[in-house]
């Protein structure tokens, strides 16, 4: 009886220094997902203790647009690796989402805090385990009305364009920003818009222009040595085909105008199908030097860019970098593959 005692009182006296702990607020820290509870032995003297704050779960089932995503676990489960080029990509993705001024839902159902959430599922697992990426994530093969719902996989890149500030014999073709009221691209190809003061710098040519229009960005650099960053800057399609224009942006390449593009990881899609923060399984086609397919590698890619050929989920268009080097990766994607987008498993 006396040990019964013993045991109640100690029990007793350790549930008053648990509660004491708890009401005084010490070794509790707290967050808006949680409650960690640490000890003083756990950290050293000026270390500094962060917890991260995780995006609540969606209390409703999910439901995405059927015509864009059909749920499908991908036949062939890949053996990936984390690259410095794919966590810059990931950092960068995550940063975005994070932002205050991007809206929580997007194109097809998908939402932004799962869009964070995969970022961040991701940064934990071994990709060297492929069974983990099933356990981890649902996968919804996007729609196309191609051949076995293929996707056209291509490259674009960055040119460097050497220009002039002004107009000269030899720079004679402009570069123009948008104008509040747009005229028609037969209109502007005839000199419209000359005289407004629209012009952000002079070009050699006309093909060296459409080229900027396909990739939708491109480097300047002016006789002084100094480059810039011209961005998409917007489009008008009607009589005369489809002009588009530009807009200074920052020295790094921007997605979107919005966040920095990765080489071979980031993506330019229709954001009415995939929204701008998509975290993407591509199949893509591998070709030989004569353009014959060889086989597939998989690649986990980031939905960070839009572009003006880039229409329904027919397409993806993979950021390939800058110059001569950026083009000749991107010649070497042409052709069919499938893509999924990655979500947190329900």
């Amino acid at each position: 009886m006396k040990l019964l005692k013993n045991i109640f009182v100690f029990d007793a006296l350790a549930m008053l220094a648990c509660c004491a702990m708890i009401w005084t607020g010490t070794g509790v820290v707290k967050t808006a997902a949680a409650e960690i509870v640490t000890f003083p032995h756990m950290v050293e003297p000026g270390d500094s203790l962060i917890v991260a704050e995780m995006p609540e779960s969606p209390t409703e089932k999910r439901v995405v647009a059927s015509k864009v995503l059909t749920p499908n676990i991908p036949d062939t489960l890949p053996y990936l690796t984390f690259e410095p080029d794919m966590l810059q990509a990931m950092y960068e993705q995550a940063n975005y989402l994070r932002r205050k001024d991007v809206k929580d839902k997007g194109a097809s159902g998908i939402h932004r805090p799962e869009m964070l959430r995969t970022v961040e599922l991701l940064q934990r697992i071994n990709l060297l385990d492929p069974s983990v990426l099933v356990s981890t994530f649902d996968f919804y093969e996007v729609n196309t009305d191609l051949k076995h719902d293929r996707v056209r996989m291509t490259g674009y890149y960055t040119p460097v364009i050497k220009a002039s500030r002004v107009q000269t014999a030899e720079y004679a073709v402009p570069m123009l920003r948008r104008p509040e009221t747009v005229p028609s691209p037969a209109a502007i190809k005839a000199g419209s818009l000359a005289g407004q003061n629209l012009e952000l710098a002079w070009v050699r040519s006309e093909k060296e222009l459409k080229n900027a229009q396909l990739q939708g960005n491109c480097l300047v650099e002016f006789p002084d040595g100094k480059r810039e960053h011209f961005g998409f800057g917007g489009s008008v399609k009607g009589k005369g085909g489809v002009y588009v224009f530009f807009t200074k942006v920052d020295d790094q390449v921007l997605g979107a105008g919005t966040f920095p593009l990765t080489a071979c990881y980031s993506v330019a899609v229709d954001l009415r199908y995939i929204p701008l923060g998509a975290t993407l399984l591509a199949e893509l086609p591998d070709l030989d030097a004569a353009g014959n397919l060889k086989g597939y590698t998989y690649r986990i890619l980031f939905a960070q860019d839009r572009g003006g050929a880039i229409l329904t989920t027919k397409r993806m268009d993979l950021y390939c970098g800058i110059g001569q080097k950026g083009l000749q990766e991107a010649r070497k994607i042409n052709g069919l593959g499938r893509l999924w987008v990655m979500l947190p498993k329900e």
